[in-house]
C-alpha cells in the first residue's frame, strides 16, 4: 500500500510562522523548527550568530512578548539566497534593529523548509520589491526636503529631530546632550 506523505511548503510555513509571531505563540513556533536547524539571532554585542532551536526561541520569545506585530510584507531575496522567500516584520525593524547609521533600514527573515519543518533561519537585507536604503541615505533624504525648502543644514537637522511624524522617525535614535559627552569620537 502505497503512502502519500504531505509535505508543508515554505509559504504555508512562513504564513503560520508569521501567525503564531503576530500572536506570541511560542508553542506553534516551537512546532514549526526543525530540530536540529540553524537559526540566526543577535547575540548580547548585537552581532548576528547561528543559534540552536533552543536558543532561537528563547531570544524570539523575548523579541515577540515585548513588540507587537502590526505589519507584515512578503517579499523575495536578492542576494545571497536569490529567490527565497523573505517576510518583513513591522517594516523591517524586527526581530533586528539596525544597530548603526551605514546599516540597511530594514531587516527580513528568510525561512527555508525541509521535510515540512523550518530548518534554517536567516537576516536578508536585499529585497525584491522592497526598497532598503542605509539609514544615512534615508535620514540625508530628509535633511535635503528641508534644504531645498530653503532651510539651512543645521536648521534641516532640527526639523527632522523635532518631527515625530518623519517617515524615518522610527529607526532614528536622538542623541541627548548629556550622551554627546559620551560618545567615543
Amino acid at each position: 500500500m502505497n503512502q502519500i506523505t504531505f509535505i508543508q511548503d515554505t509559504i504555508e510555513l512562513i504564513k503560520q510562522f508569521t501567525l503564531a509571531s503576530k500572536n506570541s505563540d511560542i508553542f506553534a513556533l516551537e512546532n514549526l523548527l526543525e530540530e536540529k536547524g540553524i537559526f540566526e539571532i543577535e547575540d548580547d554585542n548585537l552581532e548576528i550568530i547561528e543559534a540552536s532551536k533552543i536558543d532561537f526561541l528563547k531570544w524570539y520569545h523575548t523579541k515577540i512578548k515585548t513588540t507587537k506585530i502590526n505589519d507584515v510584507i512578503y517579499d523575495q531575496c536578492i542576494g545571497c539566497s536569490f529567490g527565497k522567500n523573505i517576510v518583513i516584520l513591522n517594516l523591517g525593524t524586527f526581530p533586528r534593529m539596525p544597530q548603526e547609521f551605514t546599516d540597511k533600514t530594514k531587516a527580513g527573515l528568510m525561512l527555508d523548509s525541509h521535510n515540512g519543518k523550518i530548518h534554517r533561519i536567516q537576516f536578508c537585507f536585499s529585497f525584491l520589491k522592497t526598497d532598503n536604503k542605509a539609514v544615512c541615505d534615508c535620514v540625508g533624504e530628509e535633511y535635503v526636503k528641508y534644504i531645498k525648502q530653503g532651510f539651512s543644514k543645521e536648521e534641516a537637522i532640527a526639523m527632522y529631530d523635532a518631527n515625530p511624524n518623519s517617515e524615518y522617525s522610527y529607526i532614528t535614535k536622538k542623541i541627548e546632550e548629556d550622551e554627546i559627552d559620551n560618545i567615543p569620537f
